[in-house]
């Protein structure tokens, strides 16, 4: 395994010439898909736990071909004629056939305006989670390295200090193309890089944990688009190598969502992100942009083993009496809700020049670097930021006790309840101040298939502890969980946590300052 890192591109003509390669990618990603034969799909396959090559022997036999081996999922990825997919669903040692879908960005015409008319700077979701607090005793995030499973991180300025970012492999389409790989055409995974840790002293920016490092995993296109398969390789490629090459992963940011119509239990991505739970990682996911429509969590953030972030607006003050959660941030079922929230209305952060959001919603735009966004993806980058804080400070925490302190060091924000907002805005230096809790989470645990057995489901299990004095078993119960709301032919990408990405939800209508921001204004 090869690890690259962020080379320095300050000058001119480097930036023109990542704009150029950006604008071409944007082209290339509008050509249509690598094409197979005709009548042929791509599935993924998880195998029994007993199963050793029977699954992988019936692919070949039906005239299919083996592409990627999912090790994490105990699966892989295979092409396979159409015609014979109910047949290898039968086939020896295989538990379950899903279909590979693509995902594709979706813009809603019905996404609302954004709360802020001039954004809201890092340096105000840093007072708001109370993240300020650990900055001023020395906690930035040194140490931790925070994986980014998204479109790419670009090279601009707060992101191009040696170091600061990893590249991983490229799993998305232009994975194979030299002069893209790692690179960021669409604008959003470098806008998230910035919020968790980029970092500009001279232009005032700062992120979450400005001393952490991004390992870059792309998987999305220049137009954004990804599948099931590349999702689940990055994910089964950041747990294998989570402490290879000097690596210190310790969190998962996972800032994309698919709707759901079943039960996680059967779902092959809930499955990978337990899988990484299990190792040791904090895989802090977004609870998806789409209000209380849907009646659920996206997936992966409906499996309840993981993180799932909500969104809400600090309204440009550190108090939480005059907050509120947007409408668009995607509301629970009473059983499966948000974990926490954290700001996600108008965040400011790194703007990549020529990218597909830049170019489609110039009014995001904030000066020459800056660029503002909206979601439970930005959200979710707070979120991560501030867990690589807490686990910088208390590094022998475990993922059950991470989750568990961020829920008890959480306020509610006023008027809405735990469907909208689970514990509510959490108190990350609340939660490094508590005792760590003896925590164990105990819901059913996905198998990707079926194939898990068990009566009904219990809750965690909490010791007598007065940290943990207001977390209660209602939060946990999986009792009311119900498994009608997967199916794959609904995994579109109109429930990307960026998916709501028009100039309404992804930049206010109002004016933009014309300059770069402020420390005292938009900075970081």
């Amino acid at each position: 395994m090869t690890l690259t890192f962020a080379v320095r591109w300050r000058s001119s003509r480097a930036v023109v010439a990542l704009a150029a390669l950006i604008a071409a990618a944007c082209v290339l990603a509008g050509a249509p898909a690598k094409s197979f034969a005709s009548g042929d799909t791509t599935v993924v396959v998880v195998k029994d736990d007993s199963a050793t090559q029977l699954p992988e022997r019936a692919v070949r036999r039906l005239h299919g071909r083996v592409e990627r081996r999912l090790a994490l999922i105990h699966g892989f990825s295979a092409r396979i004629p159409t015609s014979v997919v109910a047949e290898l669903r039968r086939a020896p040692g295989v538990r379950s056939v899903t279909a590979d879908r693509r995902v594709m960005p979706k813009q809603d015409p019905a996404a609302p305006a954004d709360a802020a008319g001039v954004g809201t700077s890092l340096e105000s979701a840093r007072a708001a989670t109370n993240a300020t607090a650990l900055a001023a005793a020395g906690v930035t995030g040194a140490g931790v390295d925070v994986a980014l499973i998204d479109t790419g991180v670009s090279p601009v300025a707060g992101l191009d200090e040696p170091g600061k970012v990893v590249n991983g492999p490229d799993f998305s389409a232009q994975g194979d193309q030299e002069n893209l790989r790692s690179l960021d055409a669409f604008g959003h995974g470098t806008h998230l890089a910035g919020i968790i840790a980029g970092e500009d002293p001279a232009a005032g920016f700062s992120g979450i944990a400005p001393d952490a490092q991004i390992v870059n995993v792309k998987v999305g296109a220049a137009d954004g688009s990804t599948t099931l398969a590349s999702m689940l390789a990055g994910i089964d490629w950041v747990v294998r190598n989570r402490r290879s090459d000097e690596l210190n992963i310790r969190v998962l940011a996972l800032a994309f969502g698919a709707p759901v119509s079943g039960g996680y239990r059967s779902d092959p991505l809930a499955f990978a992100v337990e899988q990484a739970w299990k190792r040791g990682l904090v895989v802090v996911t977004a609870a998806g942009n789409g209000g209380g429509e849907t009646g659920s969590l996206d997936s992966p953030a409906y499996d309840p083993y993981v993180l799932a972030v909500g969104a809400e607006d600090p309204a440009g003050t550190p108090a939480v009496a005059d907050d509120l959660i947007p409408f668009w941030s995607s509301r629970g079922d009473g059983v499966r809700n948000p974990d926490v929230v954290a700001p996600g209305v108008a965040i400011t952060s790194l703007r990549v020049p020529g990218s597909y959001l830049d170019e489609q919603f110039p009014q995001g735009r904030i000066g020459e670097r800056f660029f503002r966004g909206s979601g439970t993806s930005q959200a979710t980058a707070v979120a991560a930021g501030a867990v690589s804080l807490l686990l910088q400070q208390r590094p022998e925490l475990e993922p059950d006790q991470v989750k568990a302190m961020l829920a008890a060091s959480a306020s509610p924000v006023s008027g809405f309840g735990p469907v909208d907002q689970g514990a509510g805005l959490f108190d990350i230096a609340a939660a490094a101040a508590q005792p760590a809790p003896r925590v164990t989470q105990k819901f059913q645990r996905a198998g990707a298939g079926g194939g898990w057995r068990g009566t009904r489901p219990i809750g965690v299990q909490l010791t007598a502890d007065p940290s943990m004095s207001r977390w209660t078993m209602s939060r946990w119960t999986m009792s009311r969980w119900t498994m009608s709301r997967w199916t794959m032919s609904r995994w579109t990408m109109s429930r990307w946590t960026m998916s709501r990405w028009t100039g309404g939800a992804w930049a206010s209508v109002d004016a933009a300052p014309a300059s770069a921001p402020t420390p005292a204004t938009n900075a970081g």
